[in-house]
């Protein structure tokens, strides 16, 4: 699967946050998010170890209880089942990889040409 820039949909998923999916093969799904200054991520979970770069901006997120603060270059991985949420402080993009695929965000691929 090839996705390319120009075909970029993307979802709110809530207040602040949005996701674009990019790709995806049998294990892997890579998304973009973008989170509004001021927006937060609520506390959650899931069954995906969770892959992340930070490109822009700067959020202060809580892994498994830890608070870290996180600027442009810097990354992070969650393993399945922790607890994780962010507090926005500025406008950010992340890249983040989800392992296996997070069936969820299929439905937010772009039309194929």
């Amino acid at each position: 699967m090839i996705t390319t820039n120009d075909q970029a949909v993307w979802h709110d998923l809530i207040p602040g946050i949005r996701v674009s999916t990019l790709v995806h093969g049998e294990k892997t799904l890579m998304a973009r998010f973008e989170l509004q200054e001021k927006s937060f991520l609520p506390m959650h979970s899931h069954p995906h170890e969770q892959t992340g770069y930070l490109v822009s901006g700067s959020m202060t997120m809580t892994i498994g209880g830890v608070e870290h603060r996180f600027g442009p270059g810097d990354s992070w991985c969650i393993a399945p089942g922790v607890e994780h949420g962010a507090v926005v402080h500025e406008t950010a993009l992340a890249i983040e990889v989800f392992s296996p695929v997070r069936e969820d965000y299929i439905p937010f691929l772009p039309a194929r040409r």
